[in-house]
């Protein structure tokens, strides 16, 4: 064993939110990405004596952050940047880099982006980070573990990374996508996951849409799924670990034939959902009897519908397919088997407040809760994907969208106060970004 890496530190590092508005109190949604990467290295047997620290405190402490990481000494320190935690913790990244320069700062995660972290407030990464690693992290970050030396030169020679310079960013040749998911080590049979919280559930990655607004937008890799040997091995090991609810991660529960049917077969096998929960999204123009039948041996299911917007032209500005008679078809389908929630979004280029208007009144006239999102400009989205005639302006720490083609800053703002006042009239609950009604209690949106 080569000594020069399997006496490795390794800490990673990430902030998980407290649920907004307490939607879910009492239970416990914990990070769950940051401990594939933390699978992936105890797994690997040319790391086994690495020693490995996950720091997680839950509040943006910044003392208390960059103390925990120092106080360990890791040779690397990993972090899980996502939209609610990059600025906080790329503060602590800036801090343990001034203390001590020689650590080696990896980003992944879905704000681990180059266009994100090119922005204004956090130039120049190289001050504060080596590695930025853009899309799945768990056999870069141990390859970059198991590397003899920790340099530039060394990083260099490695596929799938961008390195930050005094002008930009270097980017090393592109690495292929994980084709074989099921080589990929799961915190959860592991027992690296906390006992009796919400468990996160993938069954392929990417997507097969591509849709301007979505991180989900790519089609690398859409066909490739997790076995249903490897599912049920995860659903096992749900309830083990006494999960009462499962979060699908994936793009859609319909969007991949295969990984459907690998989840179908291990759930027959393993029986977990006649008691747990299931939470996910789901495309409704594309809906077979099987997903419905699949939805009847659930013992609870909450599905997220995205709908966006019922105008055909603002959807085709963001490359949406949307055919009007299927999607509500297929929602009322949907609503006889299970909750559904339509799920809209409130500053899309292109749209007007009139238009978001009729587009909400549309939603409340279906058989489903509604709930009504803040637009964001992000990474792999709007951030790099919108046109220059849309003349979007964005809060660069939120990526919150101000303004936009059809959206003044003054009109985002009116209907941004006109939904907080509309939920709390109507037994509707409101977070930062979002706003979501229950079915029998939702009146029209006043114009």
């Amino acid at each position: 064993m080569d000594q020069a890496f399997s006496n490795r530190r390794i800490a990673l590092v990430c902030l998980t939110p407290k649920i907004d508005a307490q939607e879910l109190r009492p239970m416990h949604m914990p990070s769950f990405g940051i401990r594939r990467i933390q699978a992936a290295i105890i797994a690997d047997p040319a790391l086994q004596g690495a020693a490995v620290a996950l720091i997680d405190r839950g509040a943006e402490d910044l003392t208390s952050y960059v103390d925990d990481i120092l106080a360990f000494d890791p040779d690397i320190v990993g972090f899980s940047i996502y939209v609610w935690s990059a600025p906080f913790l790329i503060g602590v990244a800036q801090e343990i880099k001034r203390r001590r320069p020689s650590l080696t700062v990896v980003f992944g995660g879905p704000s681990a982006r180059t266009s994100f972290l090119g922005l204004r407030p956090y130039r120049p990464a190289q001050a504060y980070l080596d590695i930025v690693v853009e899309g799945d992290g768990e056999e870069i970050f141990a390859d970059i573990a198991k590397l003899p030396e920790l340099t530039r030169q060394a990083f260099e020679k490695m596929s799938g990374l961008a390195l930050p310079t005094q002008d930009g960013w270097t980017k090393t040749e592109k690495r292929a996508p994980i084709l074989a998911l099921d080589s990929l080590a799961s915190p959860y049979q592991l027992g690296l996951m906390p006992q009796g919280a919400v468990a996160y559930l993938e069954t392929f990655r990417g997507c097969p849409l591509s849709c301007r607004f979505c991180e989900w937008g790519s089609k690398e890799n859409p066909k490739a799924a997790f076995s249903t040997d490897y599912i049920a091995r995860e659903l096992d090991a749900f309830q083990r670990s006494e999960a009462p609810a499962v979060f699908l991660l994936d793009a859609g529960l319909n969007l991949n034939l295969q990984a459907f049917r690998n989840l179908q077969e291990a759930n027959e096998q393993t029986g977990f959902f006649k008691e747990a929960q299931l939470w996910a999204e789901i495309y409704p123009s594309i809906i077979r009897d099987e997903h419905l039948a699949f939805l009847e041996n659930v013992g609870s299911a909450y599905l997220g519908v995205g709908m966006q917007s019922m105008d055909p032209a603002v959807l085709e500005k963001q490359d949406r397919p949307f055919d009007a008679q299927r999607f509500e078809a297929a929602v009322r389908a949907l609503a006889e088997h299970t909750e559904i929630e339509l799920q809209i979004i409130m500053g899309l280029p292109g749209d007007t407040p009139e238009g978001f208007r009729r587009t909400f009144a549309y939603a409340q006239s279906l058989p489903a809760d509604v709930r009504v999102y803040h637009c964001l400009v992000l990474p792999d989205a709007l951030l790099t994907r919108s046109l220059p005639e849309w003349q979007i302006r964005f809060d660069p720490k939120t990526l919150i969208l101000r303004s936009c083609l059809g959206w003044s800053e003054e009109a985002i703002a009116a209907m941004r106060q006109e939904l907080q006042a509309y939920a709390l009239a109507n037994g509707g609950k409101a977070g930062d970004f979002w706003w979501s009604f229950r079915r029998p209690k939702m009146r029209r949106l006043a114009g």
